[in-house]
């Protein structure tokens, strides 16, 4: 049965938000009249080891989003994995703004690729109401027969 067209784009494009965001820029920091650009992959700042961990989470939400688009037979498996890459992609974008919040230094330029984890959040939100609505269909179907 393949009721959802729809959701699945959705998907690809959240899964292919948050891969790309993982390998982007995230800031660029001005310290001592130099410029460093913090990204998640290939961090040069010292102290700033843990944002090894950030990039793992966002490539796995990225790596589990895609998989949710093959799980269309188990609509409820498929519902529960959308709210769960939306709720980490939620998780992971705000304790990466706080820490962003936090760094010390000259001047701080926020990088505009930080927009696509909000994007991300939202086709997870309507690819999870566009499995609803698959749901939906199919129990009326089931009250039918």
């Amino acid at each position: 049965m393949v009721l959802q067209r729809l959701q699945s784009v959705y998907l690809l494009i959240a899964a292919v938000l948050m891969s790309v965001y993982s390998f982007s820029t995230i800031a660029e920091l001005g310290i001592d009249s130099a410029s460093v650009d913090l990204a998640m992959f290939n961090n040069i700042m010292p102290g700033v080891e843990y944002m090894w961990g950030f990039f793992a989470i966002s490539i796995l939400v990225a790596i589990l989003a895609f998989i949710t688009i093959f799980k269309y037979k188990t609509l409820k498996l498929q519902k529960s994995l959308c709210r769960i890459c939306g709720c980490v992609t939620t998780v992971l974008f705000a304790s990466l703004m706080i820490i962003l919040y936090n760094i010390q230094c000259d001047n701080l330029r926020i990088s505009l690729s930080n927009i696509m984890p909000i994007f991300a959040i939202i086709f997870f939100f309507l690819a999870d109401s566009g499995i609803s609505k698959d749901i939906k269909i199919l129990s009326s179907y089931d009250r039918i027969r």
